[in-house]
């Protein structure tokens, strides 16, 4: 999946399936965000995406869009 297409998904409830073939489903963010500056495995990468659940928290691995086979807009 190209970079431009998941950074418009950005902050939409999305569903990810991973080369390994994992699926996660949540909100799609980004690292590097200031919501997450408290958390370093979060903020410090670059370039990196994660899935979290409607309390912020993290529910899925940090991945990059490399590693990203399909990704959909479930709301």
């Amino acid at each position: 999946m190209r970079r431009e297409q998941l950074e418009q998904m950005l902050g939409k409830k999305v569903t990810v399936t991973l080369f390994n073939n994992a699926v996660y489903t949540g909100t799609l963010r980004k690292t590097r965000d200031e919501a997450f500056k408290d958390n370093p495995n979060l903020f410090i990468p670059w370039k990196y995406y994660f899935l979290t659940n409607e309390t912020n928290q993290c529910v899925s691995c940090l991945f990059r869009t490399s590693h990203v086979r399909s990704c959909k807009v479930i709301e």
